[in-house]
């Protein structure tokens, strides 16, 4: 039981500590809207990143609060991909539950 969780959280961890460290190289071409600046626009509400990954743990989306909806939506749907490529059904779901606020 205890070995499924640890599968289940793990992408999760990693992935916190992908985003944590990117860094963009200047050589680099940068693009519009670079994963960066996806997870800035998310950072720019406090709370807000932790919002959205504990209801991802918790399978909760009701949790994340109408700020942190409302920067999620200003997003483009590639960008989520992108940021939860780790979880894929949960953009989706995210933008479904923010819409209806």
């Amino acid at each position: 039981m205890w070995i499924n969780k640890f599968f289940f959280i793990l992408p999760v961890i990693v992935c916190i500590a992908v985003l944590g460290t990117a860094q963009t190289l200047p050589s680099q071409p940068i693009p519009e809207q670079d994963e960066a600046d996806c997870l800035s626009s998310l950072e720019a509400i406090p709370d807000c990143v932790p919002e959205i990954f504990r209801s991802i743990i918790n399978g909760q989306i009701g949790n994340v609060g109408p700020s942190c909806c409302h920067a999620f939506l200003r997003i483009d749907e590639e960008c989520a991909t992108q940021m939860f490529i780790f979880a894929p059904f949960f953009p989706p779901t995210l933008r479904d539950h923010c819409s209806q606020d």
